[in-house]
């Protein structure tokens, strides 16, 4: 069935947001990076309709103070199934700027970033429902993803949902 034009514009400018996968990247994290790269290519589906294609992809690069090379493992299929490059020039600690770049340009994105973290930087986009977002991203937890489904209006404004990944096995459908 094919998207109307209509449908497609109201889900430009959304942002889905994914922790890296576990320390260090096992088996089962390079089979579910390799399956998030399915989901957004064939994004959205019935079972995933708030997840969107994403026309850019972030993730944080490995520093001195912050080795971890997983959000880039995690992106790196994603973006080569959707022929995107990963912008990399974010670190941790710099997420007004990462929040910046994102809102700067009108495509949806991935931000693949450390689970620690990621609470924080969703809160500086504009989210309606504020409230809902959890102080944390839940330690146990690498099968949900975050969107902020972009609202109706000129200002961006977005919506928080959690969404079940469902591509695993042992993977929980609830939030």
């Amino acid at each position: 069935m094919a998207k109307s034009p209509e449908r497609a514009r109201d889900r430009t400018g959304s942002i889905i947001t994914a922790r890296s996968m576990s320390t260090p990247l096992s088996v089962q994290g390079w089979t579910r990076a390799g399956a998030l790269a399915g989901l957004f290519a064939h994004a959205p589906s019935k079972s995933h309709p708030h997840v969107v294609r994403p026309g850019r992809i972030f993730a944080t690069r490995p520093t001195h103070e912050a080795k971890s090379k997983r959000e880039m493992h995690t992106a790196t299929p994603t973006a080569k199934r959707l022929k995107v490059d990963v912008e990399d020039s974010h670190t941790h600690g710099n997420e007004e700027d990462l929040v910046k770049a994102v809102l700067g340009r009108p495509e949806s994105a991935l931000i693949v970033w450390h689970h620690g973290t990621l609470a924080k930087l969703v809160r500086h986009f504009p989210i309606v429902n504020i409230d809902e977002i959890p102080k944390r991203w839940p330690d146990e937890r690498f099968d949900l993803i975050w969107v902020l489904v972009r609202q109706p209006g000129a200002e961006p404004k977005y919506r928080f949902v959690v969404v079940p990944q469902m591509l695993l096995a042992d993977d929980e459908e609830t939030v």
